[in-house]
């Protein structure tokens, strides 16, 4: 089956023609923190890219920041005394934090500083500076040459909603106030360069076009982007895709102002979180960050997360326990791409999901120490981060002999079980092993087998798991213990619970001499 990317990809030369560069886009307001909803955006439009790229052509992904688009509301954590700045562009909204030039400057660094991590090659661009080059002057000029066109545009979309048609004074442009910086009125254009605007704050004035001034409304200004870069791709959220939304209205406009196609698009569904109602959203404060993904995931596991789901598959953010099943799932998927594997008659469409996942293709598989284990190994207070390189080697989910990309890739992973177990795992996968063995009544037939195992041990210089694990059933199975019975309370002993980690695998990965002295009860 062809990956959806490569799908796109196919459609877009197809339908857009063969061309010596394609340009993709993505854009977001930074209103507030861009969280990985957002970031679902630009990653499609990126993968877009990504698989025109392999095909042999040459890309530009564009990723405007909306940074000119006016401060509409306080976040929750924001002084409610930046109310003052309401109607003013973000990107001149002082910063609430004091440790960047803007509002917006707050929001756009960390993002992209974040996209960084991921090898994303990406334009970033900035709605601010491009108007205020003057860059989109001529553009400008043609919407209010064609002004009553686009109102008709408007107005036949907002019919079919019901909607009441523009006021005869609606013009396709906003005025930021040369004075005040605030959103002003436009009362007339002179026909040519220069327009008449009413400040908010009561005074009247003209400014020019050229100026940088002077802003055009959103369902102008994205056809308007689309023709000035000659876009071919950009996705969108299925607010923007619903029927007589900005995409349907966009696609008249730049057809019959600007005289060009509209780009492909592609519907994305929103990025949740797992037991949270509704999308996230950066001026509520309810979101996840990239930032929060790099504690517990590599790199390639977050790029795994959206190039595995189909573009209108809602996503559903867990950091809990479904965070083992994921790296079980990119694992499966790793040794799939290489061979060590087979998969289940997906293997085509799962290879190459992997090649669009991995910020740079290894060219062979890298040590997998596995995460579910590693989360057990870091609980483990006597272990060194060598120790538990050491007890994955003699259990054998790495091999003996690694090279650098293997140690950087176990001890990366050691690093993020440590903060997954600390900040995001659930209390039943949590434990500390007990400095001496509880005070709880263990059966004779229990204690017989609990010092059958301690010589066993005692007589081993090595421990193997399979070897123990079958010691461990054959006690219990031989004086008719029940499993449920005899590993609660082996649980119970080591860790106080009565359920835990696997068991040989764990009691494994412990000194020998202290489980020896446990199983006697000797403290």
């Amino acid at each position: 089956m062809v990956h959806w990317a490569d799908y796109v990809a196919e459609k877009i030369i197809r339908e857009r023609g063969e061309k010596d560069r394609y340009v993709v886009e993505s854009g977001i307001t930074p209103s507030g923190y861009v969280h990985v909803g957002n970031f679902r955006e630009l990653f499609t439009a990126y993968i877009v890219g990504h698989a025109l790229r392999d095909k042999g052509y040459d890309v530009r992904h564009i990723h405007m920041w909306d940074d000119y688009d006016r401060f509409r509301k306080v976040p929750k954590n924001v002084p409610q005394e930046w109310k003052e700045y309401l109607g003013m562009p973000v990107s001149e909204v002082p910063d609430p934090w004091g440790c960047h030039e803007s509002y917006a400057d707050h929001f756009m660094e960390k993002f992209e500083e974040e996209v960084e991590k991921l090898d994303i090659e990406v334009d970033f661009l900035y709605a601010s500076e491009l108007y205020k080059s003057g860059e989109y002057s001529d553009e400008i000029r043609r919407a209010f040459e064609n002004r009553e066109k686009i109102m008709e545009i408007l107005n036949k979309y907002r019919e079919i909603a019901k909607q009441p048609p523009l006021p005869e004074n609606w013009w396709p442009a906003m005025v930021y106030c040369p004075e005040h910086r605030k959103e002003s009125e436009i009362i007339e254009w002179d026909g040519k360069w220069k327009v008449r605007y009413k400040c908010p704050e009561g005074h009247e004035g003209w400014v020019d076009i050229r100026s940088g001034n002077v802003k055009l409304r959103w369902r102008v200004d994205w056809p308007m982007r689309w023709a000035h870069f000659g876009v071919d791709f950009e996705p969108a959220g299925k607010d923007h895709l619903a029927a007589g939304s900005s995409y349907d209205t966009g696609k008249d406009i730049i057809r019959e102002v600007y005289g060009k196609e509209p780009p492909l698009t592609l519907m994305y569904e929103f990025v949740g979180i797992k037991g949270q109602k509704g999308k996230m959203s950066g001026s509520k404060g309810n979101v996840i960050l990239l930032s929060d993904l790099y504690e517990v995931l590599e790199p390639g596991l977050v790029r795994f997360i959206y190039a595995r789901h189909r573009p209108n598959k809602e996503i559903k953010i867990d950091l809990g326990l479904s965070l083992l099943n994921l790296y079980d799932e990119f694992d499966r998927v790793e040794r799939i791409y290489f061979g060590v594997e087979k998969g289940k008659g997906d293997e085509e469409e799962l290879r190459r999901t992997y090649e669009l996942s991995v910020p740079r293709r290894p060219e062979r598989l890298v040590a997998q120490a596995p995460f579910r284990f590693l989360a057990v190994l870091v609980q483990l207070p006597h272990l060194t981060e060598e120790d538990i390189i050491s007890v994955l080697v003699k259990q054998g989910h790495i091999p003996e002999r690694l090279g650098d990309e293997d140690l950087d890739r176990i001890r990366l992973r050691i690093k993020l079980a440590k903060n997954w177990v600390e900040k995001y795992a659930p209390d039943e996968v949590k434990f500390t092993i007990l400095d001496s063995p509880p005070k709880i009544d263990v059966k004779d037939d229990i204690r017989e087998a609990m010092l059958e195992v301690a010589e066993w041990l005692e007589k081993r210089e090595e421990v193997s798991v399979d070897e123990l694990n079958n010691v461990l059933f054959d006690v219990a199975k031989k004086r008719g213990i029940s499993s449920r019975e005899w590993f609660s309370t082996l649980y119970k002993l080591f860790i106080g619970k009565e359920r835990g980690p696997r068991l040989a695998s764990f009691l494994a990965s412990l000194d020998r001499e202290f489980v020896i002295r446990r199983l006697r009860l000797e403290g």
